[in-house]
């Protein structure tokens, strides 16, 4: 059962974000982007089962396409609404591991020898706590913070996208510092980055600004910490 909720979380988490760019995000009310989202669902489902199940796909795919589509034409682009579709993909998935907890079994990658499908397994937790750690965790703190970023003065700008590639770059850092056994080096990771931010913060007028950045620091490294013990919790049961 556990490899095959891994498999479909792995795959769940591929086609919601890394292979779900941000055109088809924007034009997912079109009918046939909604679609097209179905089949790279369905492909890496498939891809990561190492088969084609018919049913389980069916289900999969039906579902993720009705709540997707109950997102995108009645719900309000909010945390909220992230959270809800997630958590019912989320729901899908697990009740498909328990009602066909063979499913992995039956595929190709578990025909492969003992250490090669071990090493499959832990490949595939890295790689979604990669992707929960980075992506995920991107737009949860971008949702969370978003009713705060119109209290802050417009003048206040950096580079674009800067803060998107200092949350990943920081995430990772966390990551590997738990899955090296080095939880420590992630207080000096905090330490740097307080010290880094001290020139935006030191002017006691920017009130605002030094609250808005404490709170998506510490949601950040909290995110990132989080995923981090999950994944190697997960790449134990299979080591």
């Amino acid at each position: 059962m556990y490899e095959t909720l891994l498999a479909l979380l792995v795959a769940h988490l591929v086609a919601d974000f890394p292979l779900q760019p941000g055109w088809m995000i924007r034009r997912k009310r079109n009918p046939p982007v909604l679609a097209l989202h179905g089949l790279v669902v369905a492909a890496t489902a498939a891809l990561a089962l190492g088969g084609l199940p018919g049913e389980v796909l069916v289900i999969l795919v039906g579902t993720h396409l009705a709540m997707d589509a109950v997102k995108v034409y009645l719900l309000p682009d909010s945390l909220g609404s992230f959270t809800l579709d997630q958590l019912v993909h989320l729901a899908v998935i697990i009740a498909l591991a328990v009602a066909f907890p063979g499913t992995f079994a039956q595929g190709a990658w578990a025909a492969l020898p003992a250490d090669a499908a071990a090493a499959c397994l832990v490949g595939e937790c890295l790689l979604g706590g990669a992707i929960a750690s980075l992506m995920v965790g991107a737009i949860v703190i971008r949702k969370a913070t978003a009713p705060f970023t119109h209290q802050l003065s417009g003048d206040i700008a950096g580079l674009e996208s800067g803060g998107t590639y200092i949350g990943w770059l920081e995430r990772a850092l966390v990551m590997l510092l738990i899955l090296i056994g080095q939880p420590a080096g992630v207080g000096f990771l905090i330490t740097a980055k307080s010290i880094l931010r001290f020139g935006d913060v030191r002017d006691s007028s920017q009130r605002k600004l030094t609250e808005y950045i404490i709170i998506g620091t510490f949601m950040s490294f909290g995110w990132g910490l989080l995923i981090a013990v999950l994944t190697q919790l997960a790449m134990r049961h299979w080591l």
